[in-house]
């Protein structure tokens, strides 16, 4: 019996895997959501996000936090939802000490931005599984959503 040849992926299929493969490798400490729960644009969403950041670096690295990039914490994260109730997926890497520390004040900081908002916190036990529940909204044509820190930007080499 003749086996059946799998059909080729898509351009979106082939985008989403090189994504989990790209997070996978990243081997990410923390997955974290982050809910607004109110209506706002990816722009805000964005700048809201990359503000959280900010001042969790600026907590667990001190004031100079910007001057020493190599300690600083890094992420992958996509948002989601936009049109309707709009929220962000982050994969976090980091220290013990910094990941430690991360559950006792992300959730301060993020009520400071977004006073209606909330964080999920949980532990990456299999990153490849996280990679894909982050990924399951991407698409080529949605690669605005995902974001990597200011200080870390590059061009990702991900196939569109």
């Amino acid at each position: 019996m003749a086996q059946a040849t799998p059909a080729p992926l898509t351009r979106a299929e082939k985008y989403r895997a090189e994504c989990v493969r790209w997070m996978t490798d990243f081997n990410p400490d923390l997955f974290v959501t982050f809910a607004f729960n109110r209506w706002i644009s990816m722009d805000e969403a964005q700048r809201t996000f990359e503000a959280f950041h900010a001042h969790l670096d600026h907590k667990l690295l001190g004031r100079s936090y910007n001057r020493r990039p190599d300690e600083r914490t890094a992420y992958i994260a996509t948002i989601e939802k936009p049109d309707t109730n709009i929220h962000v997926h982050a994969l976090f890497r980091m220290t013990q000490e910094q990941k430690a520390r991360f559950t006792e004040i992300a959730p301060g900081i993020w009520k400071k931005l977004v006073e209606a908002g909330n964080l999920d916190i949980q532990p990456v036990h299999h990153s490849e599984g996280a990679a894909r529940y982050v990924t399951k909204a991407l698409r080529p044509e949605t690669s605005d959503r995902l974001l990597t820190p200011p200080h870390k930007e590059k061009k990702l080499n991900i196939a569109a």
